[in-house]
């Protein structure tokens, strides 16, 4: 079972002082949690799917938060899910080794065919007034491919839990042998785990022993990420603790000037910020004010001279992490972004 305390204590001292986000993705969540999932309506969502979830990912909807702080991205929200997939079987379980084997090597063929010439095979086989043009038969191709092998293998049994960045999404099997273990599942061929993980050159429908392998609880799946958000914390070096104590004491009374709306004092604190210089977390802060203040301050060259600043540091490829930026509008739930309020209280 989560150890709550535990967790809690590690992830409350890295959301402090845990400033540049060395963690993939942890910058999206900043180790904070959204608010917990009310018992009665995980309980009523339970009788009406006729689903129990696993106890340690419940404990977590429950006791921590309904998404959040977590692997990559974060733990996605729960959201409730009315769909009857979920309650299907799952070929991810012992009993299920040989449906498992038939349909990863039925997806491993879809996409290591060569369609031309498995079209012009196919025109060579029908009647010229019987056949269909390349683009109908390719899209009856996919619909076949679908029903018979996408769903039982990306969909049945399995709920979404985290993204860890492009099409490598996590689920949590519901049923079966393996209920209440983590995998990761892609229907994007090219990005599936566990099919990626074979070199190009070797790559093969994947075996039921060679799967079972990859799989993990899913407090294995979180507590991994605790430990990494524990060790940078203790980490941190005597100059860095000092330079992010000087961070968010500057933190502070910029959101202290925010709210009496001393836009003096704040073109002040500006001018006197070095955004190369600062952390990945306190860049966040700044940016989240910056519609406030170029509306406020349209005609002072500080501000958008301040904010050029700041887009120059941000991260955009090679693998590493954009600069957030918080915002409590934002309605795309996939990945579990803080509100702001809670972010500030961080600092």
């Amino acid at each position: 079972m989560l150890d709550i305390p535990k967790i809690k204590a590690v992830l409350k001292e890295a959301s402090q002082w845990d400033m540049d986000y060395p963690i993939f993705g942890s910058h999206s969540h900043a180790h904070l949690f959204r608010p917990p999932l009310p018992m009665e309506e995980l309980d009523a969502w339970e009788e009406l799917m006729e689903l129990r979830l696993p106890e340690d990912y419940r404990t977590y909807l429950t006791c921590l938060g309904n998404g959040g702080a977590g692997p990559a991205y974060g733990i996605a929200p729960f959201s409730c899910p009315l769909h009857d997939y979920l309650q299907e079987l799952a070929v991810f379980s012992d009993s299920q080794a040989q449906q498992f084997e038939d349909l990863a090597r039925m997806w491993y063929e879809y996409f290591h065919t060569d369609q031309d010439q498995l079209y012009d095979t196919y025109c060579e086989q029908t009647p010229e007034e019987q056949r269909i043009d390349y683009f109908k038969w390719t899209q009856e191709r996919y619909h076949s491919i679908e029903s018979a092998v996408k769903q039982p293998l990306f969909r049945n049994g399995q709920l979404f839990i985290a993204n860890q960045g492009c099409s490598d999404d996590i689920y949590l099997l519901l049923n079966g042998s393996n209920r209440g273990f983590c995998h990761g599942n892609s229907d994007e061929y090219d990005y599936s785990y566990p099919f990626w993980y074979q070199p190009a050159d070797h790559r093969a429908a994947i075996t039921w022993p060679q799967y079972r392998e990859t799989l993990q609880t899913f407090e294995d799946y979180l507590m991994a990420y605790v430990r990494k958000a524990e060790q940078v914390c203790q980490d941190l070096s005597m100059g860095k603790r000092m330079q992010f104590l000087q961070e968010q004491l500057q933190v502070r009374e910029f959101q202290a000037a925010v709210e009496l709306e001393d836009w003096g004092q704040l073109l002040t604190m500006l001018r006197f910020l070095e955004p190369a210089a600062l952390s990945l977390k306190s860049r966040s802060f700044y940016l989240y004010y910056e519609k406030v203040l170029r509306e406020k301050l349209p005609d002072r060259p500080e501000i958008p001279c301040f904010f050029q600043k700041v887009d120059k540091t941000r991260r955009y490829s090679g693998g590493k992490e954009f600069t957030s930026f918080w915002c409590t509008e934002d309605a795309d739930r996939l990945y579990p972004y803080p509100d702001f309020s809670d972010f500030v209280k961080t600092f």
